[in-house]
């Protein structure tokens, strides 16, 4: 059997369709990915914005100002004249004047200049809303005074551990579910070879003295270990893009080790059937994707969707178990429901399996 796996390895691994479906497809799908969403759009990866600032003794509004200097805006202090030829130029998107009743001088009504105009607008509500609390309440202003100056973050996508997360990972996570499946292809051509009425090759096995069943393990194993391999480029490439897969990331292997041996599966059993082969490999490509798009390969939040209207597609559809999956590891911290994906994973792939198996062993020819 050793042998036979050897033999089957290597033509795996020499078979450039099945390889680009498996490893080069996902891993431009991931960069394509990568380059669209990046790592999720927030404050630190805005662009400053460039400002002047005009001193006319209001020390309140120039402390304020202050504060977001290097956050959101990049503040210069520059003469009158001199930050009007700024603006002017184009230097800065806006002048402020830090006088009594501070003001702003922008030459255009774009994002950056809406954004400074929104600034000096919260600005000056708050301090009108001071200036009230300390006439009819002074007790209150220093509570007011510190309620104002804690700013922060009002709402953060985080996992269960505390880690911020990204929604956009839904799309690397589905693209996980998409290579597994993809391991069809290897499985669909291991299978179409063990059939002496469509391969020249399987042909040649019939006629050899060699165990159907040692075959068929052979061929299985060999096309997921090229599978799980693919499988593991594509993480290993995901991580180095800074896609964040938690701190319990070994628990993904075995679910990477499913996955792989279901697509492998999946393939096997499409290939065995009695069909032509371009319309088996239609009926891959075209499950396939499917598949991925119900787990989220195309719409983030598919698969929630399809949860919420009909949970029973969820639980049959191996991308999104696999995602699933991934989903509790790195973004729930979820054991019971890790566990749960494993075994419905585990489930159909026994069960494919076995299909393909019962089905290649079975064959017989009267005459080829």
């Amino acid at each position: 059997m050793g042998r036979l796996y050897i033999s089957s390895l290597k033509r795996n691994i020499r078979s450039k369709e099945e390889i680009f479906w498996s490893i080069l497809f996902p891993l431009i799908m991931a960069t394509f990915f990568y380059v669209t969403f990046g790592s999720g759009i927030d404050v630190e990866q805005m662009q400053k914005i460039p400002v002047a600032l005009v001193s006319e003794n209001n020390t309140a509004f120039e402390t304020f100002l202050d504060a977001l200097d290097g956050d959101m805006l990049v503040l210069t202090q520059m003469e009158s004249a001199q930050a009007e030829e700024a603006l002017k130029n184009g230097v800065v998107k806006g002048i402020f004047y830090s006088r009594k009743e501070p003001e702003l001088t922008v030459s255009a009504s774009n994002m950056n200049e809406s954004i400074l105009e929104a600034l000096l607008e919260g600005y000056l509500e708050n301090e009108q809303m001071l200036t009230d609390i300390g006439k009819n309440n002074p007790l209150k202003l220093p509570a007011a005074v510190a309620a104002m100056t804690d700013y922060r973050e009002m709402t953060q996508s985080v996992n269960m551990l505390g880690e911020t997360t990204d929604d956009n990972i839904a799309y690397f996570f589905a693209l996980v579910g998409m290579t597994c499946l993809f391991g069809g292809f290897l499985g669909m051509v291991a299978a179409i070879d063990m059939r002496a009425d469509q391969s020249p090759l399987a042909a040649r096995r019939s006629a050899a003295p060699t165990d159907r069943l040692q075959m068929l393990l052979a061929e299985t194993l060999a096309c997921f270990t090229v599978q799980f391999f693919c499988v593991c480029i594509l993480l290993l490439y995901m991580y180095a893009l800074g896609i964040s897969f938690g701190k319990k990331w070994m628990l993904l292997l075995p679910v990477c080790v499913l996955g792989s041996l279901t697509g492998v599966a999946y393939g096997m059993f499409l290939g065995g059937r009695r069909m032509a082969e371009g319309f088996k490999i239609a009926i891959l490509v075209v499950s396939s994707l499917l598949m991925s798009f119900l787990a989220g390969l195309m719409m983030g939040n598919m698969k929630d969707i399809v949860e919420h209207h009909c949970p029973v597609i969820n639980r049959i559809n191996p991308a999104a178990l696999i995602a699933d999956a991934f989903y509790s590891v790195s973004v729930y911290d979820n054991p019971a429901r890790y566990r749960t994906n494993l075994l419905l994973l585990a489930a159909i792939t026994v069960l494919l399996l076995a299909a393909a198996w019962l089905t290649l062993r079975r064959e017989r020819y009267e005459s080829i």
